[in-house]
């Protein structure tokens, strides 16, 4: 065998999968086709992971279980532990679920995840009326950063640094919060936002998810 290599022409193939070409005595044997994800639906789900995927949309009103939560399908106790990380950070709490949504937008950009930055885009979208796609694309592409409604500032640069360099924050970076009318507690919700979303931003980068028919990129 005189070559084993990735193929990078295969590189965005829409189901995300690693092509390793083999060369034998300089014949072209195959190749080889690794899947990074599999999608369980619905119907071929588990009991138990259905009772996820109804939660879900119980609690999200959405009438389609996303491709997060399908790629976790295939394990109920993966599933409902993602899935509960995400219900109990995002829908309880002091905050509103606005300012929990831009903050995982915010993280997931600066992070570079595709798929999480595309889904929170919408989610900010559908919430906040004032902004739109195009606001939203120049805060993160636009050489002056574009410009977030006074709401958002002081959470998002706090939340900016955190992903940054999370060792890097000082008492003045709570203090900035705190003087901008958020609490302790609202401060540390803040936080857990920020570490939830980092979480789903290393899932599903990894596994490089495609997005879901209704997501509209934005990296």
């Amino acid at each position: 065998m005189k070559n084993v290599g990735l193929d990078d022409n295969f590189s965005e193939y829409s189901e995300k999968v690693f092509y390793i070409r083999f060369i034998c005595n300089d014949d072209y044997l195959g190749l080889l086709l690794m899947k990074r994800y599999k999608l369980t639906s619905y119907d071929n789900a588990s009991p138990a992971t259905r009772e996820v995927y109804n939660d879900f949309m119980r609690t999200t009103g959405s009438t389609t279980v996303p491709i997060w939560l399908q790629s976790l399908g295939h394990s109920s106790a993966l599933a409902h532990a993602y899935w509960e990380r995400a219900k109990g950070t995002l829908f309880a709490g002091y905050l509103p679920l606005s300012l929990k949504e831009m903050i995982v937008f915010v993280v997931s950009a600066r992070n570079g995840a595709r798929y999480c930055s595309a889904c929170h885009a919408q989610n900010v979208l559908s919430l906040d009326k004032r902004l739109s796609f195009v606001d939203l694309h120049d805060f993160l592409h636009s050489e002056e950063g574009g410009c977030l409604p006074t709401y958002y500032s002081a959470v998002v640069a706090f939340a900016e640094k955190v992903a940054i360099d999370a060792n890097g924050v000082s008492d003045e970076d709570f203090e900035l919060l705190m003087d901008a009318g958020f609490t302790r507690e609202e401060v540390c919700e803040i936080i857990a936002v920020i570490d939830m979303a980092t979480m789903f931003n290393v899932y599903t980068s990894t596994l490089q998810l495609d997005l879901d028919p209704q997501y509209e990129a934005i990296l």
